[in-house]
């Protein structure tokens, strides 16, 4: 059967479906692709009461496969960041998580092992809740349970769209889709979209499964395009409609006239 894979796939992920509806609505409009409501009230309740608070210096290791604990952890203030480690070194950047973000619900969950590592980008303050208590509010509310269920609806849409990307476009068009991503972490409100610190170009490569040089390229492009400028650890995006357009070209969909959207 003759398929056109990238028209058809690409209405699989949420970023490339946004895109598709980019001339009938503010891409921006939309929640943030990692976020999801604010905590319910049970489980703010359980952190006020339950919870432990602590810094943790930049660099440190927060959570890992070894780690054999069911904690489930807060962002008060910094960034922290989720990656996947070879045993050969090679890292994997799957996010990046801010003041407001949780991690750590899946072990408190089923009980296994961790399934990725999370270190300290910066100096960090951050509560933890036993998971004991995260599984029996998160179980036993339905407000709360609703909330973790569509949470991790939010993650596995992300990631069905990124094992997309790293099997069906090329390089390029897998930053694109990496800097609309962060793109949609800012505010609607921001003028102009300024993501910084922006990662470096190894973050970057990280992000997308390539290498440095590949990435200093296609920015380079972006850049003569005036699609982006690029200053020390800040990417600003001044031309949204362009770069909402090249992700659309790389997942199958025409270009929209967006004049004036940017």
């Amino acid at each position: 059967m003759d398929l056109k894979p990238c028209a058809t796939a690409g209405r699989l992920t949420n970023i490339h479906a946004r895109c598709a509806t980019f001339a009938s609505g503010d891409y921006l409009a939309d929640a943030p692709i990692h976020k999801t409501a604010a905590l319910p009230a049970a489980l703010e309740t359980a952190f006020a009461r339950h919870a432990t608070t602590f810094r943790a210096a930049a660099r440190r290791m927060l959570v890992s496969p070894e780690f054999r604990s069911t904690s489930v952890y807060r962002v008060i203030r910094g960034r922290v960041q989720v990656t996947l480690l070879s045993s050969a070194g090679r890292q994997v950047i799957l996010r990046d998580l801010v003041a407001g973000d949780l991690f750590g619900e899946l072990a408190a969950i089923d009980e296994q092992p961790r399934s990725t590592s999370i270190f300290a980008i910066e100096e960090c303050t951050l509560a933890v809740l036993p998971g004991q208590v995260f599984r029996e509010v998160a179980f036993g509310e339905p407000a709360a349970a609703e909330w973790l269920a569509r949470r991790l609806a939010a993650q596995i849409r992300d990631l069905t769209g990124r094992v997309f990307e790293l099997n069906a476009l090329p390089v390029a068009a897998r930053l694109h889709c990496e800097i609309l991503r962060l793109c949609s972490s800012l505010s609607k409100d921001a003028a102009p979209l300024s993501i910084e610190p922006a990662p470096t170009h190894d973050e970057f490569a990280s992000r997308i499964g390539s290498h440095r040089e590949a990435v200093t390229r296609e920015l380079g492009y972006l850049a003569r395009r005036r699609i982006i400028t690029k200053g020390r650890r800040r990417l600003t995006v001044i031309d949204l409609a362009g770069l909402v357009n090249l992700v659309r070209a790389g997942a199958g969909y025409p270009s929209f006239d967006v004049e004036g959207a940017s």
